[in-house]
């Protein structure tokens, strides 16, 4: 049961606000063997760590990321939404991110591209990850197949995995195909024992996602896939345990 590389979804978001500190070090102290996590840009051009196009979820303003700088969305509090005891929590630049994670863990940066994006986010997640000397310990991956051509065409030498979800019309293993993908990221849902045999046979490791009930873990651990993504990564020692 040991096989697969255990990944948290967010950081430990089950239990604490997603994409921050707290969570990241949170999964790091649940031993995974990586980290999920969301990029996009501010107005200003840098990269952030955060989910939604919009800050009202998790920051309780109105609003895009994209139409703050840096310094604005440095003010904004993304912990207490979640439980006032952790209030305080603030966005993170990716560079706080490596700095967090010292080489700890492993990291899948989706790529978040909304209609009003700005463009280049691809070009400096790749700067800034080789500058941390990170790149190879880092996996690519985005609903929009567009930002991982991008990716792949900046550093040949990248490791891409394709996301691929129920909204997804385009065909994941023509695109994995193109790309050159090491992997494919893969909604539980759509992870049927047929899928997982097309993608073995294409030479892709698959990573479920999001698997937060034990028994779950258990099903697609004992059907052999390579990856899980879980909220909750300290289930995945329950699993351990289990299979003892």
């Amino acid at each position: 049961m040991a096989g697969f590389i255990k990944v948290a979804h967010r950081g430990a978001s089950g239990n604490f606000p997603e994409n921050t500190r707290l969570a990241f070090a949170k999964a790091i102290e649940a031993r995974v063997d990586m980290i999920e996590l969301d990029c996009q840009l501010s107005q200003d051009g840098h990269v952030v760590v955060f989910h939604d196009e919009r800050l009202r979820r998790t920051a309780g303003v109105r609003g895009k990321v994209s139409d703050r700088s840096l310094e604005q969305l440095k003010k904004l509090d993304v912990g207490q939404w979640r439980k006032k005891a952790y209030k305080g929590e603030r966005i993170l630049t990716l560079e706080e991110v490596l700095e967090t994670v010292v080489g700890n863990v492993d990291l899948c940066l989706d790529i978040k591209h909304f209609p009003h994006s700005l463009q280049g986010i691809e070009l400096k997640l790749l700067f800034t990850l080789s500058h941390y000397d990170y790149l190879d310990r880092t996996i690519f991956s985005s609903f929009d197949y567009r930002c991982l051509d991008r990716v792949r065409e900046l550093a040949p030498e990248s490791r891409v995995g394709i996301l691929f979800g129920s909204g997804i019309k385009e065909d994941p293993f023509e695109a994995a195909r193109r790309l050159e993908a090491g992997s494919i990221h893969v909604q539980k849902e759509l992870a049927t024992r047929e899928f997982l045999d097309k993608a073995w046979e294409d030479g892709l490791d698959v990573h479920v996602w999001t698997v937060n009930e034990v028994r779950d873990m258990e099903k697609f651990a004992s059907l052999g896939v390579q990856g899980l993504v879980s909220d909750w990564p300290e289930k995945f020692w329950k699993l351990k345990l289990r299979s003892n």
